[in-house]
Order: structure tokens, then sequence, then C-alpha cells
């Protein structure tokens, strides 16, 4: 329907360092204006197919906001079903960034065979937990609770990751685990960086986004003519920083990395972890909150509802106006605007990095780090 277009990062170096860092998008942030007047259920099986990323976290980042806007409120084993569904997008991404990026970053072969199984071990869970198809129907669709079948695609997952690591996930976010791992395969792209003694580049002032989001979130949007604050989006003059570190900087593993390198680049590889042995934790405990329900049937209503989602990359966002069952307005603000915003956290991370022959390489390290949902170009000025 409309493409995703890009980013591109030209670095300013003057006296051996990068002096400024200036961020050109041409993302179709307001793309989402394309949906008013259609009715929520062709917008809601539009949304996965528009978006090459994340298409999950979208669509239910969508239904989320529908419902609030016609004040409907789906089940407990909806809720967490479609949590579920998510995650397990979330639990892939992040596989797929360590298997194939991770390698190619660190001057090695992508672990394609690795991506595939990590791929492929959740990819049937939607037509499990829905296999009527009706996983984004407003209130709720035909749900099943095959916890067995669910349950082993979770196992498999987190056997393709544990073969990948060499490790088992979750013994490996733990601090002692984390660095001895990291001193005994230095192959490893976090390994890599500790032993280059780059553990800290990028460090620069923290500002994680709130919890909640921004508290002015609902008011700028349901504001913003223009669409000037979708694609530059701030918080009294703040640009917060979204994604794996922000929401898990908490984590024992991240505080004590973030203590010795500040928001540096190996604990932002480390959260990458965190993110997929906690996405794994978490859909395990989910698992018992399924029940079998049959779909609902709700009339179109009319309201406005703005809704948050935790997505692979960040915290997602859409706003939707409906008006007699159609869309009358649809805005979505995606993680990648405040990471890579022409004042936000990539460019704190790059001011200063010394302009060395390793530059261009530590710079995409540190894009791959905030991951972008689109491709990203570097220009030396």
């Amino acid at each position: 329907m409309f493409s995703e277009a890009g980013l591109s990062v030209s670095l300013r170096v003057r006296d051996g360092a990068v002096a400024a860092a200036l961020i050109r998008s041409t993302r179709m942030v307001q793309a989402a204006r394309l949906f008013a007047k259609r009715p929520p259920t062709e917008v809601l099986h539009l949304l996965p197919t528009v978006f090459s990323l994340c298409g999950t976290a979208q669509a239910m980042t969508g239904l989320n906001a529908m419902e609030k806007a016609a004040a409907i409120t789906a089940s407990p084993a909806q809720k967490a079903a479609r949590t579920l569904l998510v995650l397990a997008e979330t639990v892939t991404e992040h596989g797929l960034t360590i298997a194939r990026d991770w390698p190619a970053l660190a001057g090695g072969q992508p672990r394609l065979d690795h991506a595939k199984r990590i791929r492929g071990a959740l990819a049937g869970l939607r037509g499990t937990l829905y296999p009527q198809g009706d996983w984004l129907s407003p209130g709720g669709g035909t749900l099943t609770a095959d916890c067995d079948r669910i349950c082993a695609a979770i196992d498999q997952a987190r056997q393709a990751i544990t073969q990948l690591m060499g490790h088992d996930i979750d013994e490996l976010v733990l601090p002692i685990a984390f660095q001895a791992w990291l001193e005994r395969d230095p192959t490893h792209l976090p390994g890599l960086v500790q032993a280059k003694g780059w553990a800290g580049i990028g460090a620069a002032p923290f500002l994680p986004m709130p919890e909640m989001g921004p508290p002015d979130l609902a008011a700028r949007m349901a504001t913003d003519r223009d669409g000037q604050y979708l694609a530059r989006p701030d918080c009294a003059g703040r640009v917060f920083e979204t994604g794996s570190l922000a929401h898990w900087s908490w984590h024992p593993l991240i505080s004590d990395l973030m203590d010795r390198f500040g928001a540096g680049l190996l604990p932002r590889l480390a959260a990458r972890l965190v993110a997929l042995a906690e996405g794994l934790r978490e859909m395990e405990e989910l698992v018992r909150d399924l029940k079998p329900e049959p779909a609902c049937s709700l009339p179109g209503l009319s309201g406005e509802g703005l809704t948050l989602t935790e997505a692979a990359r960040g915290l997602l966002a859409h706003r939707v106006v409906l008006n007699d069952g159609k869309i009358s307005q649809y805005q979505i603000l995606a993680p990648t605007e405040w990471n890579f915003h022409p004042e936000g956290p990539l460019v704190r991370a790059l001011h200063g990095l010394p302009a060395d022959p390793d530059l261009e390489w530590k710079v995409r390290l540190l894009i791959n780090a905030l991951d972008p949902c689109v491709a990203c170009a570097i220009t030396l000025e």
C-alpha cells in the first residue's frame, strides 16, 4: 500500500571527532491518513500487510485502539492470546537480528540456519490460537487453547536460541554468566565489542521512555494537525529513547552494565538478550491464562481511542477516531521516530565519537543496537 522508505545519517567530522550527526528521514509517517473513511475491519487486515516489520504489533495496537474507541473490553483470555502473539513476534525479531545481523557486524557469516529455526518455531502460533483466522476481530475471535502445542512451540524457540547462543538464554542474562560468556567466546558480537574496548562507545545522557509513554502523548497526537509531532515527537523538549535498553534498564544485568558503561554499546546488545529471555518466560506464563472462547459480534460505534504496545523496537502508539462505524482519523507513532529523531538517542550517541578508521563500523553497530524499522544509509562529510 505504501513504502516504508528509509533513513540517512550524515556525520560531520571536525578535529578528529564527530562534531554533528544529521538524520534525514523519508518515512511516510502520515501514511495512516489513507485509512480514513474505511471500515475498521478493512484497516485491521491492512495493518499487518502494509508494515514490513512488526506487523502483528501494528495490527494488535490498532485493534486495541479501535476497541477503546468503541468502549469494547476484550476478555482476559483474548488479551493473553494477543500479548502472546506480540511477544512471539518480538522474540522472533530479536532472534533473527542476533542470528543474521550480529555475525555479519562481527565480520562473519550470518547464521541463516538458526534464523530459519527461530522463525519457524513460532510461525504457526497465530493459527494455533485462532484456527478460523479471526484474530483481528474486535472483542475477540474464536479462540482455542491448545496449550500443549503452544508450549511445544515456545520450547522449540528456546532450543533454537540456545543452539544459536551456545548457552541457555535464562542463565546467559545473569551478570556472572554473561561476563563468563563474553570472555569465553569473543566471536559473538558482544564478546568482540568487549575485546575491542568498545563496551562504552555511544554512552550519552540517557532519557528512557516512561513506562506509560510520554505524559502529554494523547494531547499532542490529538492536536497534531500537520503531522509535525508524528515526524519529530518530543515531550517538553526532551526526546526519549525507547526499545530494549529503555524497557529493561531495571534488569540486574542491564543495571550492572550501565553502572560500568553507561548507555553504551554493550548494555544495548545485552538488553536484546534480556528481551529474548523475558519474552520467552512471559509467553510461558501467559499460556496459563488461555481458555477457549467463541467470537464476539459487536456493532459499529463511535469514539476515540489511543493505545500503546511495547513492540520489538520500542513503544508503538496508535490513535483512532471512529464515527458511525467508520474511521475518521488514524495516526501511528512508531519507535523509530523517537530513536532516530534529529535530536534523539542516536544523535546523542554519535556526538564526540573519535574519527578513527573504525568509525563507520562503530556507527553501524550503534544503529543496529537502536534497530530502525527501515534501511539506514551512512555518509561521512
